[in-house]
Formats: structure tokens, C-alpha cells, sequence
């Protein structure tokens, strides 16, 4: 059973993203996670309805390393995970395509939805977006590879 891997970068945070994930992914799953790191700053009142606020499960990533463990050592239910272009550059590349490699498998053999949401400029992450960017629920295409869910697709 594979899941979905969507990685997209926007130029900021975008809450009506978080919202539809939510909406979308909590009717099928009791919880949800949403993982982010610093230079997102949200008050989840305003943004998560109360009666639901028990089912969103948020946490900040502090460390790349805190990420590999959270993601290798948690449940199969859906992630949204909001990491910062310029947090991601201070990340070893090795950390980083070993996250890349652990969304692969979370997706890919345990069924997992995510999405890895790219908040900022360009950067490490760019390899695996092939250089598309989302604008308005839009992709424009700026060549290079193909992100995991084009490559196969289900």
C-alpha cells in the first residue's frame, strides 16, 4: 500500500494548505501530525478548530537528528511537516537525503501521507522538487528532476 509524498516549496508558510490537509486526511486517520521548525511562527487557536485541537498533534523540530527520530519512530498516521529553506541549509546534506530516504519508505512500504512543506527560498530541497514551485495551488515547472511522486506514480 503506498502513501503520498508531496513536497512543495512556497515562499511562506500558508495556513489554508495546513486546513485542507487536515480536512482531508483526519475523516480517514483519528490523528494527524504537524512537525515544524523554527521561523514559523503560528497560535494553532486561530487556526485549528477547538473540537478538534486534541487530534493535531504538533511538535517543532529543533534538529535534523530529532526529525530522523520522529519520523523513523512514530505511527503511519498522516504528516505535515513545515521546515524553513534556511533551516534545511544548516542540515549535513547526508541528514538531509537521509530524511528524503525515510519519507521514501515511509510513503512508500507503510502507506504513510505526507507532505514536506518548503518554507522560503531554494535551496538543498530543490534536487528533489525538480525546481517546481507552487503558486496558488499552481505548479510552474522550471525544469530539472521530478519529485518522488511524479517518479512513481500509483
Amino acid at each position: 500500500m503506498r502513501g503520498t509524498l508531496r513536497i512543495f516549496r512556497t515562499s511562506k508558510f500558508s495556513v489554508e494548505d495546513l486546513r485542507e490537509f487536515i480536512r482531508i486526511t483526519l475523516k480517514s486517520y483519528g490523528e494527524v501530525h504537524f512537525l515544524l521548525t523554527d521561523g514559523i511562527v503560528l497560535n494553532f487557536r486561530d487556526i485549528i478548530p477547538q473540537e478538534i485541537m486534541h487530534m493535531v498533534l504538533v511538535q517543532r523540530i529543533l534538529t535534523s537528528y530529532q526529525m530522523q527520530k520522529i519520523l523513523m519512530d512514530s505511527d503511519r498516521n498522516p504528516y505535515f511537516i513545515s521546515v524553513t529553506s534556511s533551516v534545511i541549509e544548516t542540515w549535513p546534506s547526508s541528514v538531509v537525503e537521509s530524511i528524503y530516504d525515510i519519507l521514501k519508505i515511509k510513503t512508500q512500504y507503510h502507506g504513510t501521507i505526507v507532505y514536506l512543506n518548503i518554507v522560503g527560498h531554494g535551496g538543498v530541497f530543490e534536487k528533489y522538487l525538480g525546481n517546481r514551485i507552487l503558486l496558488r495551488n499552481n505548479v510552474e515547472d522550471r525544469g530539472g528532476l521530478y519529485s518522488w511522486e511524479e517518479q512513481f506514480q500509483q
